[in-house]
């Protein structure tokens, strides 16, 4: 073979060579991985009324059950330990020790701006803080200089003003503190509020008869046996915005029928008789009802504080049930 012969060869191959490498097929590209997102978790509910007071001292849950029984904030006390209701009754009187100190407690993250004392002579007022530098607890320290002497303190804070009755007694009291029931029955209310807030409509915003059928429909007036309902019961108060129209109940819940005039006013809390006291319940928003998910016999409906305070009771007036 010659050699054009030979080199037309090697050209042939060549060619043939490059025409295959070009024919094979590109690698697979790699799988796409898809990430799943999680689902947002769900916000927990609000707290409810209960669990607000659940989480309070012993001696507050017992002040409420007291004021909803007598209409009045009682102050605790022991040998060496006194609580009192901020704002409530006459001025707080604090026991002191000629030499010793009393401790005053105040409310958590507010602060002492001032005092005045009748008499710094013979009394030292020394404000001190206790617990977390970033939220502490404000204290005030009394020290009298002898026995048999009285005077008074005002102490001012980014909250409250204190007017305390000062005295020097052969026994002092050791703590000193305060529970502060506008708060409680504000924060009370706040988580009523938001509770029926957060539940799902399950009533029609018209007048409307409880639901009394096992699968959770609502049944309407028209379709009620008026029979099924128990219209025994009796409301004592002023005629405040909120005062119910009618309270009747179904043998399971009980219905607070609402004016209208009830959308543009403060929602009042519910407290019931229970055990030998009062304790709060919570209510749900059904277009005008308050619906409350058990029966009682006796409630109070509250709004406001202090003189400003209206109350409405309602009272089961029928047989045993």
């Amino acid at each position: 073979m010659t050699r054009l012969g030979m080199a037309g060869m090697v050209i042939a191959l060549a060619l043939a060579g490059g025409c295959a490498a070009k024919q094979q097929a590109a690698p697979a590209a790699p799988p796409i991985v898809r990430e799943t997102v999680p689902p947002a978790l769900a916000e927990p509910p609000p707290p409810t009324a209960a669990e607000v007071l659940a989480a309070q001292p012993a001696e507050v849950r017992e002040a409420v059950r007291e004021y909803g029984k007598k209409g009045e904030w009682p102050s605790y006390r022991t040998r060496s330990y006194v609580l009192y209701p901020y704002g409530e009754g006459p001025e707080p009187v604090v026991d002191c020790a000629a030499l010793r100190t009393t401790d005053v407690q105040l409310q958590a993250g507010e602060t002492v701006t001032d005092l005045a004392i009748g008499d710094s002579e013979r009394w030292m007022a020394t404000p001190a803080s206790s617990g977390d530098p970033r939220n502490p607890i404000p204290h005030i320290a009394l020290k009298p200089q002898a026995s048999g002497i009285e005077t008074n303190l005002t102490i001012y804070t980014t909250r409250h003003i204190y007017h305390l009755v000062l005295r020097s007694r052969d026994r002092a009291m050791q703590e000193v503190e305060f529970y502060y029931p506008d708060d409680l029955l504000a924060q009370l209310r706040e988580a009523d509020a938001a509770a029926a807030k957060a539940k799902p409509a399950v009533f029609q915003a018209t007048v409307i008869n409880p639901p009394a059928r096992t699968d959770g429909s609502i049944v309407k007036a028209a379709d009620a046996d008026p029979a099924q309902f128990n219209f025994n019961y009796a409301i004592d108060g002023p005629n405040v915005p909120w005062r119910p129209r009618r309270v009747f109940d179904d043998g399971t819940h009980v219905y607070l029928e609402m004016p209208a005039s009830m959308k543009s006013s403060e929602a009042p809390a519910l407290l019931i008789a229970a055990g030998g006291g009062t304790q709060m319940v919570n209510y749900r928003v059904r277009g005008n009802y308050f619906v409350v998910d058990r029966l009682f016999a006796k409630g109070v409906l509250l709004a406001g504080v202090g003189r400003e305070q209206d109350r409405v009771t309602i009272a089961y007036a029928g047989g045993s049930r």
